[in-house]
């Protein structure tokens, strides 16, 4: 699963220090979180350090998919931020969320979760 944030009028440095702080709240709720290694796009300066808004997040069942919407709602807080979430095919963008909209999230997280799982079943039984 893949979580991506972004700001209006964020540069590098502000993405970096949001992703950050981001990804020590997720691992505070006991998510397993990878920070991926990211490419400078073409025209970058030769060591110019990219920073992309993104995270690989491995949800294990329902309590990871609940950890990981409270902690981002936690984390969206008052920030002019968004979030996208991507799983599979599917992938939902937030800003704000109320309480049936997080309901809604987990119920979305939890669905994905099992139809990778049954893909991936299916692609090791064939």
């Amino acid at each position: 699963m893949l979580v991506e944030i972004s700001e209006s009028n964020a540069d590098a440095a502000r993405l970096d220090q949001m992703t950050r702080r981001l990804l020590g709240d997720l691992r505070r709720h006991g998510l397993q979180i990878e920070r991926p290694a990211v490419q400078a796009p073409d025209g970058a300066k030769s060591g110019s350090a990219v920073a992309v808004a993104s995270l690989l997040v491995a949800l294990a069942g329902t309590p990871a998919a609940n950890a990981l919407v409270n902690g981002i709602f936690a984390w969206l807080g008052p920030r002019r931020a968004s979030v996208k979430i991507s799983c599979g095919d599917g992938s939902i963008e937030l800003s704000a969320a109320t309480a049936e909209e997080q309901r809604r999230l987990i119920e979305w997280l939890r669905t994905c979760h099992e139809e990778t799982r049954e893909r991936e079943q299916g692609g090791r039984e064939g």
